[in-house]
């Protein structure tokens, strides 16, 4: 993405919303803190995949597959970030 040299200095759930956001292709606007696959009708199942390699690209870290189906929301991927230790 390129996204994360900029944004070193930024913390990085502050943009963890709107990196799912593009990839999903929908506002930030409309994604609650609930929002996951199943939840929101563009997180289908391919794009659920796209957004876990974004966010190990964007943060640098690497989810094993138990936590990738894990992810049910956004909220859920905070959480997860912060247990990696990129987010506080």
């Amino acid at each position: 993405m390129g996204t994360a040299e900029h944004t070193a200095d930024v913390p990085p759930t502050d943009h963890l919303s709107g990196l799912i956001a593009e990839v999903l292709g929908v506002s930030g606007a409309e994604l609650a803190e609930d929002a996951g696959p199943g939840v929101h009708e563009a997180w289908t199942s391919l794009k659920h995949i796209e957004v876990v390699v974004v966010l190990e690209e964007h943060y640098g870290v690497a989810l094993s597959s138990r936590e990738i189906r894990g992810i049910t929301s956004i909220a859920g991927l905070r959480e997860l970030l912060v247990a990696k230790g990129v987010a506080s």
